[in-house]
């Protein structure tokens, strides 16, 4: 089950091309898709930061109705645990929203669909570019 990052999902709302032709693409295959929490809530900021609050609320509320958003587990907990302290050992800077995105990925099948070249950074992470 891929998880759709917030930059995909951003990228899916001002239609850019390649965001909707991996998304057809996902489809196609037939894939099961998922969002986590944390991409939520970087959505509603983005939403409130924009110019548009309303067209995009509307936006993430039809995301949030066809979409399962992956909570924070206490699985989640020492996976988040250990990818944070690897990569602060290795310098290695994503920000702990995107730890933790990770975190509840690697709890799933670790497959992320993302333009953040950040992610492949993180062992165990998949990413498929678009």
């Amino acid at each position: 089950m891929p998880v759709l990052d917030t930059t995909f999902l951003v990228d899916l709302l001002r239609k850019r091309p390649a965001a909707c032709r991996k998304l057809n693409e996902l489809e196609e295959r037939g894939v099961f898709l998922a969002t986590t929490c944390m991409n939520v809530l970087e959505l509603y900021r983005g939403v409130y930061l924009s110019s548009s609050v309303e067209r995009n609320l509307s936006f993430i509320r039809l995301i949030l109705e066809e979409i399962p958003t992956l909570p924070v587990t206490d699985d989640v907990f020492p996976v988040f645990g250990e990818i944070s302290a690897q990569m602060s050992r290795e310098g290695i800077k994503a920000g702990d929203f995107d730890e933790i995105i990770a975190a509840i990925t690697l709890c799933y099948d670790g497959v992320i669909v993302t333009r953040d070249a950040h992610f492949s950074k993180i062992p165990g992470i998949s990413v498929e570019k678009y």
